[in-house]
């Protein structure tokens, strides 16, 4: 069953977009996870040509559950407090170089 059409919270419009894109992700490895566990229990019976095209799908929703996790990352908050604390570091160093406070 898809997480999308069974969670309380996607259907909530007051949901936490945080919380929702985590059931995403759930929902998107386990599909991974099986799709990975199909490939492996039928390699041998499969023709080169549907071997190749579930290996592509398995590619793409790789890259696809990449992004989500990259999504989350951003909702999460850290993505800017590590992007604040670089550019902070950036700047004492250059104030260090520069001998300016900036």
């Amino acid at each position: 069953m898809n997480a999308c059409k069974t969670s309380p919270c996607l259907r909530d419009p007051s949901a936490d977009p945080a919380v929702i894109i985590e059931e995403i992700i759930t929902d998107a490895m386990h599909r991974l996870r099986q799709l990975g566990d199909y490939i492996d229990a039928h390699m041998d019976e499969l023709s080169t040509t549907e071997l190749a095209r579930l290996l592509s799908v398995h590619g793409e929703n790789t890259v696809r559950l990449g992004r989500l996790l990259r999504d989350a990352h951003v909702l999460s908050g850290e993505a800017t407090d590590g992007l604040l604390d670089a550019l902070g570091k950036a700047l004492d160093e250059l104030s260090t170089q520069l001998g300016i406070a900036l």
